[in-house]
C-alpha cells in the first residue's frame, strides 16, 4: 500500500470530494432537490465497497501470476481507495448534515449572483474547517489508540483475550472520537492499519492472526444482512417501480461520477509518478486499470448505514434512503456482474 499511495491519496481523497459535488450538484439544479439533501445523497452514495470484486481479482491474479504483470498493484489500490474514501465520504456526510443553509442553494436559480457567491464562499469556509479538523484529529486519535492498544497487547497472555482487546480498539476510538468531536470513522481506519501493520505483526501469537480475520469476516457478514433486513422494512419496495426513470438517471449519473473522477484524475497521477522519484515505485494507471477501476466501484453495506442514520426529521429522508438503496441494487447485481464478464475477458486476453 505504501508504494501506491499516491493514486490511493489522490482517487479517496479528491476523487471523493469531486464526485460529491458532481452527484451533488446534478441533484440540485437537475432534480431540483435542496442543496443540503443533494450534498448528503452525494457524500452517501460516492464511498465504493469492492470487496467481492477484489477476491475475484486475486483468483483470475493468480491464474495469471506468471504473465509477470504488476496486477496485485490494482488490487491495492481498490482496497485502499475503498478504506479511505469510506471515511472521507462519512465525514462529507456529516459536515453536510450539521449545515444549516435554509434553502439558501435556491438562491441560483433566482440569479442573485452576488448573494450566490457570498453564500458559496461562507459555506466553504466553515465545512472546509471542520472536514479537516474532524478527519485530521480522527486520524491523529487513531494512530494514538493504534500503538497504545499494540503495548496493552504485549501484556496479553492467551489468544482470545488478544482479540477481546483488538475488537475493543474500535469502540474506543469511536467513543473517544464522540467526546473530541472528531471523525470516528477516520480513528478506527488508522488504528486498525496501525494495529496490523505493527501490533499484529510483534505482539500478538499466531493463533490470534488466523482466528481474528474469521471473527472479523462473520461480524461484517451480520451487520451486513441487519443493514439489508432494515432497509427492507424501511421503505416500499412497491414504489421503486413507479420511480424508474428518476432511478435510471441516478444511476447514470453515479456511475457517471466514477468514470469522470477516474479518467481526470489518472493522468494527473501518472504525471506526479513519473515527475517524482519518490512516488516512483507507484503504479501506473493505463487504460485497462482505469477500466477496472471504474467497473470496480461498488457501492455496498456503508450508503445503506449512512442513509438510514438519517435523522428522521429531516426532509426528504424517505426519498434519500430510496434512490441509495436503488443505487447499491444496482451496483451489486447489475454492475457486479458486467465487471465480472469484463475481468474474465482482459484477464484470459494478453495483459497488455
Amino acid at each position: 500500500m505504501i508504494a501506491n499511495i499516491l493514486p490511493i491519496s489522490v482517487l479517496s481523497i479528491f476523487g471523493t470530494i469531486i464526485s460529491t459535488i458532481f452527484i451533488g450538484a446534478v441533484f440540485h439544479f437537475v432534480l431540483r432537490f435542496p442543496l443540503k439533501q443533494s450534498l448528503i445523497f452525494g457524500a452517501i452514495i460516492t464511498p465504493t465497497d469492492p470487496i467481492s470484486v477484489l477476491a475475484l481479482l486475486k483468483n483470475k491474479m493468480t491464474k495469471n501470476s506468471d504473465t509477470g504483470d504488476n496486477e496485485d498493484g490494482i488490487t491495492t489500490i481498490l482496497s485502499g481507495e475503498s478504506l479511505f474514501n469510506d471515511g472521507i465520504s462519512l465525514v462529507l456526510f456529516e459536515v453536510f448534515l450539521g449545515l444549516n443553509l435554509h434553502d439558501s442553494g435556491l438562491i441560483f436559480l433566482k440569479g442573485n449572483i452576488i448573494n450566490a457567491f457570498g453564500n458559496v464562499l461562507s459555506v466553504i469556509g466553515s465545512s472546509s474547517f471542520k472536514f479537516l479538523y474532524e478527519s485530521i484529529g480522527g486520524s491523529i486519535l487513531g494512530i494514538l489508540l493504534g500503538y497504545l492498544i499494540s503495548f496493552i497487547l504485549t501484556l496479553a497472555t492467551d489468544y482470545l483475550t488478544e482479540i477481546m482487546i483488538s475488537l475493543l480498539l474500535a469502540y474506543a476510538s469511536l467513543i473517544i472520537a464522540y467526546y473530541l468531536n472528531v471523525s470516528f470513522i477516520m480513528a478506527i481506519i488508522f488504528s486498525g492499519i496501525v494495529l496490523a501493520n505493527y501490533g499484529f505483526k510483534k505482539k500478538v501469537t499466531n493463533q490470534t492472526l488466523e482466528i481474528f480475520p474469521i471473527v472479523i469476516e462473520y461480524f461484517a457478514f451480520i451487520i451486513n444482512s441487519i443493514l439489508f433486513l432494515i432497509i427492507g422494512i424501511e421503505i416500499n419496495l412497491f414504489r421503486i417501480f413507479n420511480l424508474w426513470t428518476t432511478s435510471l438517471f441516478i444511476i447514470i449519473i453515479v456511475t457517471l461520477s466514477r468514470f469522470t473522477v477516474i479518467y481526470s484524475l489518472a493522468p494527473v497521477v501518472n504525471k506526479i509518478s513519473n515527475k517524482f522519484r519518490l512516488f516512483s515505485k507507484s503504479i501506473i494507471l493505463k487504460k485497462k486499470y482505469k477500466q477496472f477501476l471504474v467497473f470496480g466501484g461498488l457501492r455496498g453495506a456503508l450508503p445503506i448505514a449512512m442513509a438510514l442514520s438519517l435523522p428522521l426529521n429531516l426532509d426528504m429522508r424517505y426519498e434519500i434512503i430510496t434512490y441509495v438503496f436503488i443505487v447499491v441494487l444496482f451496483s451489486l447485481t447489475i454492475q457486479a456482474i458486467v465487471f465480472d464478464i469484463f475481468s474474465k475477458k482482459h484477464y484470459n486476453d494478453d495483459p497488455d
